[in-house]
């Protein structure tokens, strides 16, 4: 699926959104800088049980990206659980005030910030996005978010864009918004709305984190929001899938709770990862060397929009690498 180009939330830093239309390019499948692929997950089947917990928050940024085709429904769905209930231990990854997080923050050289984006939402953290430029549909068609708020133009710095990521509880990122019923089978430009993390951002420049040079084995984080009958696809974005225009390996989650992913592909692992969009094209090796972001996408489908209320936001807290020993 094409990864998403994101804004990012920065802080005051260099490595604020406006510098990001380099590293979110807008091809089609550019990670957390580009937009990200969507597709119709009706064919996903499991569920993951796990006890409710609400979260409250906001965040902000922007992206945009396309995807193509339609999905199969091959995306695995998490077992919920504890952060530790595979292995590893937790570390906590928590972001400033404005969505980032500083190289001193934590200990595993992860270096970004948390972005919002969507097919209506341009590079610059605004409308219009690939839904209007590219695909030519009408703005009232598209994908909309409604939190967090999108970038601002400023005089200087971050060409001339600065955007954040505002959380009403510290740590819990949300989202409030639509994600558009696709037109045309249009998924490339009609790929819906998310939030993200960039975990190797410096200077504006999305580059790959090595995670297994760190000890990351996964991620963990605790989910609530989703809306009935929708899922939230997790998705991990490499330069292969970027460069390949394939989706990103990913899980889908359909219930709110705690939840716990591995960065492996290996079949019996109830917490690893899946092709996204099986049944459009080989999907390239997935390389836990070179993890661009982690991406919480509300994907599209033909039948219908999908609603985020702004009054029961989909909130993503908790979150946490999960490291091995060394």
């Amino acid at each position: 699926m094409k990864n998403r180009i994101l804004k990012a939330g920065f802080s005051t830093m260099a490595l604020g959104l406006l510098s990001l239309p380099a590293c979110l390019g807008g091809s089609s499948n550019t990670d957390d800088g580009g937009a990200q692929t969507s597709g119709d997950d009706s064919g996903l089947t499991g569920t993951s049980t796990s006890s409710s917990g609400s979260s409250s928050g906001s965040s902000s940024g922007s992206s945009t990206g396309s995807s193509s085709g339609s999905s199969s429904g091959s995306v695995a769905t998490s077992d919920a659980g504890s952060s530790t209930s595979g292995g590893g231990m937790g570390v906590a990854l928590m972001p400033d005030p404005n969505g980032y997080l500083g190289p001193s923050s934590n200990t595993l050289n992860i270096q970004g910030a948390w972005y919002a984006y969507g097919d209506d939402w341009g590079t610059n953290g605004a409308p219009p996005g690939d839904c209007e430029v590219k695909g030519m549909h009408a703005a009232s068609t598209c994908s909309s978010i409604t939190f967090p708020p999108p970038g601002m133009a400023s005089d200087a710095g971050d060409a001339g864009f600065t955007s954040s990521f505002p959380q009403s509880t510290p740590g819990t990122m949300c989202l409030s918004g639509t994600a558009a019923k696709v037109l045309a089978s249009d998924y490339s430009n009609m790929f819906g709305i998310g939030i993200g993390l960039d975990f190797n951002n410096q200077g504006g420049v999305k580059m790959p984190y090595n995670a297994t040079m760190n000890h990351v084995i996964g991620f963990s984080f605790n989910i609530a929001g989703i809306p009935k009958g929708a899922s939230v696809r997790v998705e991990l974005p490499i330069p292969a899938t970027d460069a390949a225009g394939a989706d990103s390996w990913a899980f889908s989650v359909t219930t709110d709770g705690a939840y716990r992913i591995d960065l492996s592909t290996a079949a019996g692992d109830t917490h690893g990862l899946k092709p996204a969009f099986t049944s459009t094209m080989t999907q390239p090796p997935f390389d836990a060397t070179k993890v661009e972001s982690i991406q919480f996408h509300v994907p599209t489908n033909t039948s219908a929009a999908i609603a985020i209320p702004d009054s029961t936001r989909l909130c993503v807290s908790n979150f946490q690498a999960i490291v091995s020993g060394p």
